[in-house]
């Protein structure tokens, strides 16, 4: 029994050259295999035997013979060489997007407008990715997304933190919701004066406030909001039944444009802002980046397949 060297360690090429003398149970089959002398395939396994301490072959009539300890030792090298395929497979899975998952998090106006689209487009492309999306209000999604619960938000830009890196932004203008036949929608543009003599419901005063124009416009309606919501989607439902005309984001609106309703695009220009966050501790996937160049593409789609989807600055 040799005794292990204290000052050697075990190298890649050392494993290589004992592998392949059994698997081919020669010296000499190992050095054309291995495209190295014979003398320099024996020096390898020299220094692997003093390395580890023990012989690993019984040399009999000019053949090697691996002992009981060097079958122990060859089983542990398979099973790292497995490990090692199995390590390659799932790299290759992740590059191809064959593997992991993919959260996201979004306000209702684009968790029914666009972003279905987009699931649907990277789905087709990588079925075995596991997408998962939480509809909620923009706080709780940069929540989700500060707490890594999320990879990324589509939100209302009022609720970013400082602690959010922002990846995409847009501004666009809001638009009417009128009853399908009403009298409104019968013109190309609805003006404030016109809204004055409505029924109109509104959402959350903050919608319509943060900019002067929505103040301007909120003035003069003020008399005539009846009801109030907290969702475009909610508004769009009662403008169905013909409850009244309501002030909303654009993409809910082409959402239940085919539900009943008419969209116009308004006078005065009330913004709707969205953007994309994620968080700058945690960088995207390479699943992420292209789920946003997918939603990228979308949303351009949309834009110019819609007139009254108008971005504003």
């Amino acid at each position: 029994m040799r005794k292990a060297s204290r000052s050697d360690t075990i190298s890649p090429r050392q494993i290589e050259a004992f592998k392949t003398i059994v698997e081919t149970a020669s010296v000499t089959a190992a050095a054309s295999s291995m495209h190295v002398s014979q003398p320099s395939v024996s020096r390898l396994l020299r220094s692997l035997e003093e390395s580890i301490g023990f012989d690993l072959f019984e040399r009999r009539k000019g053949r090697l013979l691996p002992t009981p300890e060097a079958m122990l030792f060859y089983d542990e090298i398979q099973k790292y060489f497995r490990n090692m395929q199995r390590l390659a497979h799932t790299a290759a899975d992740i590059r191809a997007l064959a593997h992991g998952q993919l959260r996201l998090g979004s306000f209702i106006a684009l968790s029914i407008a666009v972003t279905p689209a987009v699931i649907k487009a990277f789905n087709a492309a990588h079925p075995q990715m596991h997408v998962s999306c939480t509809t909620a209000q923009s706080r709780q999604i940069v929540d989700l997304v500060a707490s890594r619960f999320a990879d990324f938000g589509i939100v209302d830009p009022i609720a970013v933190t400082s602690a959010m890196r922002i990846e995409r932004r847009w501004q666009f203008r809001c638009v009417c919701a009128i009853p399908a036949g009403h009298a409104l929608a019968k013109s190309d543009t609805v003006t404030t004066a016109s809204l004055a003599r409505e029924n109109v419901i509104g959402l959350e005063r903050e919608f319509l406030t943060r900019y002067k124009s929505g103040v301007e416009l909120y003035e003069a309606i003020t008399g005539n909001l009846r009801i109030q919501v907290h969702q475009s989607i909610t508004a769009c439902a009662l403008v169905a039944e013909g409850i009244g005309v309501a002030i909303i984001d654009p993409f809910t609106a082409m959402h239940c444009e085919p539900r009943g309703i008419a969209v116009r695009p308004l006078e005065v220009t009330i913004p709707f802002e969205m953007c994309i966050v994620s968080s700058p501790e945690a960088p995207l996937s390479v699943a992420a980046r292209e789920f946003l160049g997918i939603f990228d593409q979308e949303l351009d789609r949309v834009c110019q397949a819609m007139p009254y989807i108008e971005c504003c600055s």
